[in-house]
């Protein structure tokens, strides 16, 4: 068996490959250790790759050989496996590896390059939303959010317009958290506020990807990482707000296993 294993700065993401055969299974990265001791004693008969950024602390400590990657590579590897068994195919396009922070990659046929990276991520989302609200568990943030309303709290273009003719789509953000007025934080709903945090990272991390996008001439923008795990908000946010801008947005399933896959590749 291959064991590919991409481990980030919040979450082990594992691969378990025999032949045709994949399983993919995540844990947090505060169970490194017990995942290393695991290794050493039930899989020494097996090949272990390892990708991401505490990659090195686990070879260090594993008593079997493992076969390291540049996360880069491996993330693209992975990625475009996942991509061509889901039928997509392009020429050009930017992707968005949304952790912990946000990866930003421009790629074609020749390869990938990254194009920057932004602190606004899965790791914005979870500490503004404890900041804001107490809650501290993801599924729980992504449970409340989904019966929250942000036009409550962000201040969209048809706020300012008021009914009136406006240059712009009504239902875009003109500024996150701007409709919060003096006094409001007394009685503000938390399943708002937490869509509105949501909202932030989504419009802000797929700004920087619409911009790469256009300065590389395509409109297609796959977006993979760990926040977007069952986060039906996120993604509705990101499909609405990236096909507002007239680009096309591409959600790939178990995008945040490209980098264990690839590594195991």
């Amino acid at each position: 068996m291959k064991i590919g294993i991409d481990a980030g700065g919040t979450l082990l993401k594992i691969a378990y490959i025999t032949g045709d055969e994949r399983r993919l299974e995540k844990r947090p990265s505060t169970d490194i250790d017990s995942l290393i001791d695991e290794l050493n004693t039930s899989h020494r008969d097996d090949d272990i790759y390892l990708t991401g950024g505490k990659a090195e602390y686990m070879s260090s400590r594993l008593t079997i050989p493992a076969v390291l990657s540049i996360e880069f590579d491996a993330t693209f590897r992975g990625l475009k496996l996942l991509m061509k068994e889901q039928g997509f195919k392009f020429n050009k396009f930017v992707y968005l590896n949304v952790g912990t922070g946000t990866s930003f990659h421009q790629a074609d046929s020749d390869g990938q390059r990254r194009a920057g990276g932004s602190g606004v991520g899965g790791g914005t989302l979870m500490g503004l939303s404890r900041l804001l609200t107490g809650v501290e568990n993801f599924d729980d943030i992504i449970s409340l959010a989904k019966n929250g309303n942000r036009d409550q709290i962000d201040l969209k273009v048809h706020h300012i317009y008021a009914g009136n003719k406006s240059p712009l789509p009504g239902d875009l953000t003109a500024s996150n958290f701007g409709n919060v007025q003096p006094g409001d934080h007394k009685d503000a709903n938390i399943e708002d506020q937490l869509q509105s945090v949501i909202a932030l990272v989504a419009e802000t991390v797929s700004t920087i990807g619409i911009s790469l996008a256009e300065g590389f001439n395509t409109e297609h923008i796959v977006y993979i990482g760990s926040t977007l795990l069952d986060n039906d908000v996120m993604t509705e946010i990101i499909n609405r707000y990236v096909r507002l801008k007239g680009m096309r947005p591409h959600i790939i399933v178990d995008g945040e296993f490209s980098g264990a896959v690839g590594a195991a590749m």
